[in-house]
């Protein structure tokens, strides 16, 4: 049976349960701008109903410089940041500059981002600084782990970095 999905009453249905219409979207606490985004998350605050597979995303509107996440930090499982244009008619178009750091102390290596691109980050391997130095039109970033919830084998907390 063919379903418009947005219509449907997916509550209801033998397989609704693997739908999420409504992810969650919070301001960013450490970001005091009235007229900021939102920003989206799956299973950051536990898995959703049903879906068996440990996974967590976040996607967030970046549409001003700010340094994110200020100290370098790993997790015990790999991490995928994606950095997009936030043109829907051309995700290259891509208007920021990013300094992300992979490594720590002696190992540390910086690299400039300014076209749409994806990072994997292994397990373990320590990352950060990240700093959206120069933002001339929005855009997409996001990260997604394979692990239920959100796991870092330091301390911080990236919402109030």
């Amino acid at each position: 049976m063919l379903l418009d999905v947005m219509e449907a009453n997916v509550a209801d249905r033998k397989y609704g349960k693997y739908f999420l219409t409504e992810p969650w979207g919070i301001p960013n606490p450490a970001n005091t701008d009235p007229d900021q985004p939102v920003y989206i998350g799956i299973n950051q605050q536990g898995p959703a109903e049903g879906w068996d597979e440990p996974f967590t995303q976040v996607l967030r509107p970046i549409y001003r410089p700010y340094l994110m996440i200020p100290k370098p930090h790993a997790h015990n499982c790999a991490e995928f940041l994606y950095f997009i244009g936030g043109n829907p008619m051309d995700f290259r178009d891509f208007g920021a500059e990013i300094e992300f750091v992979m490594g720590e102390g002696d190992d540390a290596e910086t690299y400039t981002i300014t076209s749409t691109t994806w990072v994997y980050v292994p397990e373990e391997l320590p990352h950060c600084p990240l700093n959206f130095k120069r933002v001339d039109r929005p855009i997409m970033f996001g990260h997604i782990m394979f692990a239920p919830g959100f796991a870092s084998t330091t301390s911080f907390n990236p919402d109030q970095s």
